[in-house]
This record gives C-alpha cells, sequence and structure tokens, in this order.
C-alpha cells in the first residue's frame, strides 16, 4: 500500500511538489484554502476581463520545460509562451530605458546613456552565464540540507563573488545611476538589497538579458493550470476551499492534518504555505523559531504597486 502525503498550499513549489511525489508513487493530496489553485499566482476574472494576481514575470525558462520534461511533458503540451520585444521599460522621471529581446538590442540602448558601457555589459553577462550555469546545473537542484551543497569545485573557483555584493561589482564598471539601477533590480526578485547580496548572484542578470522575458499566452496563470493538469493526470487529489487549521503531531511523529474540524491522516505532511504560517499549525513545542524570532525579521514585499 502507498504511503499518504498531505501538502499544504496549492502554489508552484506545491503542485510541483505534488507531481514528484505521485510520480515516486506517493498518494498525494493537495489542500487548498482558496477556492481555486495557484496560491500567490491567482487570477481575477471580472466583467469579461482577466487580471493575473501575482507574478508578472516569466524568466528562466528553461527551469520551466525542465520541469514538464521530467514527467516527458513539455511546455507546450500545457500553454504557448512568447518572447516579448522588448521585453520592458524602465521609466525614470527624465527618460526611458527600452530593454531590447537581445543583447545587441540592449548594448545600443547602454551605449545611447553612456558610451564605451557596451564593452563592460557584455563582460559582466558573459560572466552571469557562467555563473548562471554553476547555480543551475551545480546547486539550485540539491536538497537544500545543508549549507555544505554550494560548496563545489566551481563555486570555490569563484569564492571571491560570495564576499563582494552585487552593488559594489555593478558600480566598478558602469558610472550612469540610471544603467546601476537597471543592473541592480533584477536581485529584487530574490527578496534581496543588491547591496548585501553576492555578486555570485549576478545570474539574475543574465537571466534577464541573456534568456529574456517571456509571457504565456492567456496569461500567467496558464502555468498553474498546467501544473494542475499535469498533477491530476499524475492521480493527485486536489481540494479546494479547504483551509488547514493543524498539523497534528504526537510524540514528535506527524499524523496527518486537521481541515474543517475533519482530521486528514496521512504518513507525510509537507507545507508549501509561508514558513511562518506553517509553523503557526504546529504546537510550540514542535516550532523551530518563536514568536519572537519572527517579530525580529524583516520581510520583503510580495510586490510593490504604485
Amino acid at each position: 500500500m502507498s504511503k499518504k502525503v498531505v501538502i499544504i498550499g496549492s502554489g508552484f513549489s506545491s503542485l510541483s511538489a505534488a507531481c514528484y511525489l505521485a510520480k515516486a508513487g506517493f498518494e498525494v493530496d493537495v489542500f487548498e484554502k482558496n477556492k481555486t489553485v495557484g496560491g500567490r499566482a491567482r487570477q481575477l476574472v471580472r466583467d469579461g476581463f482577466t487580471f493575473d494576481i501575482g507574478p508578472s514575470w516569466y524568466w528562466m525558462p528553461d527551469i520551466f520545460e525542465r520541469f514538464f520534461n521530467d514527467f516527458g511533458k513539455s511546455t507546450a503540451d500545457y500553454y504557448q509562451l512568447d518572447k516579448l520585444s522588448p521585453a520592458y521599460k524602465i521609466f525614470f522621471s527624465d527618460d526611458v530605458i527600452t530593454i531590447g529581446d537581445s543583447m545587441d538590442k540592449i548594448c545600443e540602448e547602454f551605449e545611447r546613456i553612456e558610451p564605451g558601457s557596451s564593452v563592460h555589459l557584455r563582460k559582466f553577462i558573459a560572466k552571469a552565464q557562467e555563473n548562471y550555469n554553476i547555480a543551475i546545473n551545480k546547486i539550485v537542484y540539491r536538497p537544500g540540507l545543508s549549507p555544505f551543497e554550494l560548496v563545489t569545485k566551481e563555486t570555490a573557483l569563484r569564492v571571491d563573488q560570495f564576499f563582494k555584493t552585487i552593488s559594489g561589482q555593478v558600480r566598478k564598471q558602469f558610472k550612469n545611476p540610471k544603467l546601476i539601477a537597471t543592473l541592480e533590480f533584477p536581485v529584487l526578485f530574490l527578496g534581496a538589497k543588491p547591496s548585501k547580496t553576492p555578486s555570485f548572484y549576478s545570474f539574475m542578470n543574465f537571466a534577464d538579458f541573456g534568456l529574456g522575458t517571456w509571457h504565456p499566452k492567456g496569461g500567467m496563470y496558464k502555468i498553474i493550470e498546467g501544473m494542475k493538469a499535469l498533477a491530476e493526470e499524475l492521480g493527485v487529489q486536489i481540494h479546494t476551499g479547504y483551509p488547514v487549521e493543524k498539523i497534528r503531531v504526537t510524540k514528535g511523529k506527524v499524523e496527518g492534518i486537521e481541515v474543517n474540524r475533519q482530521i486528514v491522516r496521512a504518513d507525510f505532511v509537507l507545507t508549501g504555505a509561508d514558513y511562518h504560517h506553517s509553523e503557526t499549525l504546529l504546537d510550540p513545542q514542535y516550532r523551530q523559531y518563536s514568536e519572537a524570532y519572527w517579530e525580529r525579521k524583516t520581510f520583503a514585499p510580495s510586490s510593490l504597486l504604485f
């Protein structure tokens, strides 16, 4: 008899985990508090208009492709991708920077603002591409159980990049404040400040300029619909409108969850909800951190809209 896994939440990480666990032979049930799946990546349909709520940038298309490939599928089986041209525009009070869909176009724009900067940009992105390949092929897919997973032959040769910041490296090569702001902003997607982010994370700049900005036809929610469809094809049961009230633990061993005042038993419970929220579902003695710990933390905003 296959072991049962309960997953809390139905965002990208939860749906991804559900697919891999189902493929591995587990019985998987996903419980989502909202009426639709997606977590923060939801959708608003009103008066004939459809709006994405949540993610609006589709970067690193190779990551999405690799996910679906792991199940003998392709992104094209679930949604159509279009590469945006231009990728996006950055509006300043006295100028607009247009990020094109190729390095040549981007270099032209940099030259317009700071003559000679395209030479530095190509070198910067070349190094960023090396970091991207290391991050994706050597680090990202490791289980994340120990900091020593970050130590590889490749990262050891670049150890200096972990002690220098993105902000510092950008300012060494570019002088115009608008170009500096343009190159610093991708790491904000990591929820970090450029002044405190190791320069190794310049791989985000390659994801931006090198791989480009894409968009699923029909909106970002098409990704969620595709992942949901794949999960259900693999036998995952998805329950929406079911807020999980508690993770039940007895003598240090998980027993399942409480949802709608009912007990759902499981051999394993995996949560894709926010870390802090997930901990509140546990009795205090089983939490990793105290409330005092969380009160000292500074949380990055999920979005900033004007």
